[in-house]
């Protein structure tokens, strides 16, 4: 588990239902100067609807924008339009980005997604920075009764965009409410076509290069939020819920402990990251997951202010709290080798 400074680009998974407000949220984004390093990834160019204004020119499927931002169609998959995209910022045949955001369709599941960021060998060159969700704050909670895959977009999300905040003409406590009980990490911005969303959203806490600060990465995980919800008000198909432990745990018993909850209910593990304290070493490690695959471990360089004890948030399909910590309670009865006692 080695500390480095992560070199790899960050990708920013901008996903929302139909109608929520993605693509204008994107169109303004993209006039942003801030953004000019940015490549785009999109489905279809006739889903986003980039501006002709913002068009500059275009080769092959990439178009680059008038503000020095790049966008292009998937072709075939993910994994072959990011890799097509590393060779060609390699050979110099497009400008060269320093972050990609990929929109996904409205009736898209983010876990695929997030699964091939994760996934060799897309995860030598990209990490997955930040989830950002657009809810429609019209028509948001109606959608969220609906969809399951509505309610599993903010479930996994690290910041949720309520878009068309200025035409709502109701009180929005309901549907922030609804959406804090989906996921209370996540953090709420409000939209509207006069008062647009920042980009300054996109920038991810990466808690594996060294020049973030401790305080950074507590935000990062935001535990607090989730053992302040209350489980007993929790009745959506996706929950949420933190475990904390005050004494160290043993690397074994994690490991073991994520691979059977991902072997046996993988696809309903939708996301999973910690900060842990570990026997045998006096800084914690970081893990993420999402459903059947993990990220690799990675030592932090101090602990966040306040916080010396593991913390754990699980975002899951119908697993429960008491169920994944009895699993962990049942490994933790194994004896642990010496070595590993050590």
């Amino acid at each position: 588990m080695a500390h480095f400074r992560d070199m790899r680009t960050p990708v920013t998974l901008l996903t929302g239902f139909l109608g929520s407000g993605k693509t204008t949220l994107l169109n303004g984004w993209l006039r942003d100067p801030a953004l000019s390093d940015a490549a785009v990834i999109v489905n279809e160019f006739g889903e986003i609807g980039i501006d002709h204004a913002l068009i500059a020119a275009s080769s092959d499927k990439t178009i680059e924008l008038s503000t020095g931002c790049l966008c292009c169609t998937v072709k075939g998959d993910l994994v072959e339009t990011l890799r097509d995209l590393t060779e060609k910022r390699a050979r110099g045949e497009v400008k060269a980005f320093a972050r990609v955001i990929i929109e996904t369709t409205g009736m898209a599941d983010p876990g695929p997604v997030i699964q091939a960021l994760i996934t060799f060998p897309v995860a030598r060159t990209y990490r997955l920075g930040r989830v950002v969700t657009a809810v429609d704050a019209v028509q948001g909670m109606g959608t969220l009764d609906r969809h399951a895959e509505a309610r599993k977009q903010v479930g996994v999300a690290d910041e949720v965009v309520l878009t068309k905040a200025d035409l709502a003409g109701a009180d929005l406590a309901p549907l922030e409410a609804r959406i804090a009980g989906l996921s209370p990490g996540a953090r709420l911005h409000f939209s509207s076509l006069s008062n647009l969303a920042q980009p300054a959203l996109l920038d991810g806490i990466d808690p594996a290069d060294p020049n973030t600060r401790p305080s950074e990465v507590r935000a990062w995980l935001r535990a607090e939020a989730f053992e302040a919800a209350d489980p007993v008000k929790h009745r959506e198909d996706i929950g949420s819920f933190c475990l904390a432990f005050d004494t160290p745990l043993h690397w074994e018993h994690v490991s073991a402990w994520l691979d059977a909850l991902a072997i046996a209910h993988g696809d309903d593990l939708l996301r999973v990251k910690g900060i842990l304290a570990i026997a045998g070493r006096s800084k914690p490690v970081v893990v993420q997951a999402v459903q059947r695959l993990f990220s690799p471990p990675v030592e932090l360089s101090a602990w966040p202010e306040g916080m010396a004890g593991s913390r754990i948030v699980f975002i899951t399909r119908g697993l429960s709290q008491d169920y994944v910590t009895e699993v962990l309670d049942v490994i933790r009865t194994r004896p642990v080798p010496l070595d590993m006692a050590s």
